[in-house]
């Protein structure tokens, strides 16, 4: 029943003093505002761009292309890898350079020669915005997003390339069978900047392949497959594991949330400056009244305890203010992608990630440093002699 009346007189004393409360509850409101902004939005991006990535990159996907030490992938080469225990498919490719003729004058693309079924397996987000995959023939492409949007290129339109090759140039032109939805880079390529055709259309121009990837049963089969190509070719390819990109763009992000979170915590600096000084001065101005309070009965634990429970009501409505702020913020900035120019975030629709743990520990954050900042105040109250403290003018 005390602690109740404590409360009480606590939220009494804050209502009279209600300019330097409310002043001190904003700054300890800062610091939780801003670690729940920081944590839910990076989480909110991370959660969307590991789902977007894990969208066009499959986890079983090993990418092996040639060092220039050691053996090219050659069709030996390439079977060689495809047989390894646990390897489901291989899946060899060409890039080719080329520039295309647009409105706005030659553009650099790539072709991007490949056995297009065995493709979409690799790369599962690849799909259709119109149009159809091409038979596989020499003289059909499936172009990338930006040869619609920024060159002008539809389904069923031809378009003419200039193609450079181990130092030979040559012209060929392509019917456009269909235009691919916006993609992104993979293996290093700008498919929305290529021309996907066939993988015979490559093989016109060297018996070796600019890569291969390999695409594994299961994840858990991934390490021993890259250990047996180590093993047998040692350095002479450079090899790319899906999984391991994703989980260190999961890590970096992890990172960049903790550092963040610590720069933002720098703000509970000024709630806990904040609350000393305000209990101080209320300490000072109350002189008489805890004198008053002394003489009627009150003990030093009980002065202490009073000043204490003022600091947790402050800290509790501070944090309380703080979250919701840190909330409004979170949502705001995700819908609006505030102050993210990333060019990859463009059309992603991104919600914050509210832990309900998180929440309760921030909160939980500005009451007990309230309660630290006001110990000194408050034992310094508790000192007070009600003789003297009563003559205080």
């Amino acid at each position: 029943m005390r602690l109740f009346k404590f409360i009480s007189f606590a939220i009494k004393s804050v209502k009279e003093r209600r300019t330097r409360a409310l002043l001190t509850i904003l700054g300890i409101a800062v610091g939780p505002a801003a670690i729940v902004a920081i944590n839910s939005m990076v989480e909110g991006y991370s959660n969307t761009i590991l789902s977007e990535i894990s969208g066009f990159l499959s986890p079983y996907d090993i990418v092996i292309t040639p060092t220039g030490v050691g053996p090219s992938i050659s069709q030996y080469v390439a079977d060689q890898l495809s047989s390894i225990p646990g390897v489901k498919m291989g899946i060899p490719f060409y890039t080719i350079p080329a520039l295309v003729q647009t409105p706005q004058g030659r553009s650099g693309v790539t072709i991007f020669s490949v056995n297009i079924d065995q493709l979409k397996v690799a790369a599962p987000g690849l799909s259709l915005m119109q149009g159809k995959y091409p038979p596989p023939v020499d003289y059909e492409a499936v172009a990338g997003y930006d040869f619609l949007t920024d060159y002008g290129f539809t389904a069923g339109k031809p378009v003419q390339v200039t193609l450079f090759y181990d130092g030979i140039n040559s012209t060929k032109s392509f019917l456009i069978s269909g235009v691919l939805n916006e993609f992104g880079s993979f293996l290093g390529v700008d498919v929305d900047k290529s021309l996907v055709v066939p993988l015979s259309f490559g093989e016109q121009f060297s018996p070796y392949f600019n890569g291969i990837i390999l695409v594994a049963y299961s994840t858990s089969q991934v390490n021993s497959i890259v250990n047996a190509i180590k093993a047998r070719y040692g350095d002479s390819f450079n090899i790319v594991v899906a999984e391991e990109f994703i989980k260190l763009i999961g890590n970096t992000l992890t990172s960049l949330n903790g550092l963040l979170i610590s720069a933002g915590a720098t703000s509970f600096v000024v709630s806990f400056m904040g609350v000393t000084t305000t209990m101080f001065t209320s300490v000072v101005e109350r002189t008489r009244e805890i004198g008053l309070l002394r003489a009627l009965g009150f003990t030093r634990r009980d002065v202490m305890v009073m000043f204490l429970t003022e600091a947790f009501v402050m800290g509790l409505i501070g944090g309380g203010i703080g979250l919701a702020a840190g909330i409004i913020m979170a949502t705001i900035l995700t819908s609006e992608h505030f102050g993210l120019g990333f060019s990859f975030l463009k059309g992603l629709q991104v919600a914050p990630v509210f832990s309900s743990t998180f929440l309760l520990e921030a909160i939980g954050i500005a009451v007990v440093l309230s309660l630290v900042a006001a110990l000194a105040p408050s034992y310094r109250a508790s000192k007070q002699e009600p003789s003297i403290a009563l003559r205080h003018d």
